[in-house]
């Protein structure tokens, strides 16, 4: 299903952006390698679904990471000109430097920990949050 739920959204983002669907889709497969979202998901996807409220947390914690995405691959889009991906995300990267430090920061306390639960789990996924907040638009 992981394919099929980057389609929707490569598509959805493309339409959006006015962006061929292929320039959406180099863009965003680049930005999920270099933020290690598809590592993320099957750590989220690995949590345990012990009751109701433990599967509806994972279930919230994905579709955040989902939303996520999809918003920085729009802003890059938008902020950014036409290029291959590597430049458009180093272009990105330099105009939201500091937020970006801020969230690899975290990601890297969390990867280092090994230890990954609702909780490490959630704020990985506020920390890419964060970089879609910081560039102003709504993640």
């Amino acid at each position: 299903m992981v394919p099929a739920y980057a389609a929707f959204d490569i598509v959805d983002i493309a339409r959006g952006t006015g962006r061929p669907a292929s320039e959406t889709a180099a863009v965003y497969f680049k930005l999920a390698d270099e933020l290690q979202i598809a590592r993320l998901r099957d750590m989220v996807t690995a949590l345990p679904r012990q009751d109701r409220w433990s599967t509806m947390a994972r279930g919230a914690i994905r579709d955040d990471l989902y939303a996520a995405h999809a918003a920085l691959v729009r802003d890059v889009l938008t902020v950014t000109e036409p290029g291959p991906p590597e430049e458009r995300l180093a272009a990105w990267e330099e105009r939201n430097s500091s937020a970006v430090r801020r969230a690899a920061q975290t990601l890297t306390e969390i990867w280092e920990s090994n230890d990954f639960n609702v909780a490490t789990l959630s704020v990985a996924v506020r920390a890419i949050r964060s970089l879609a907040a910081a560039s102003g638009l709504p993640a």
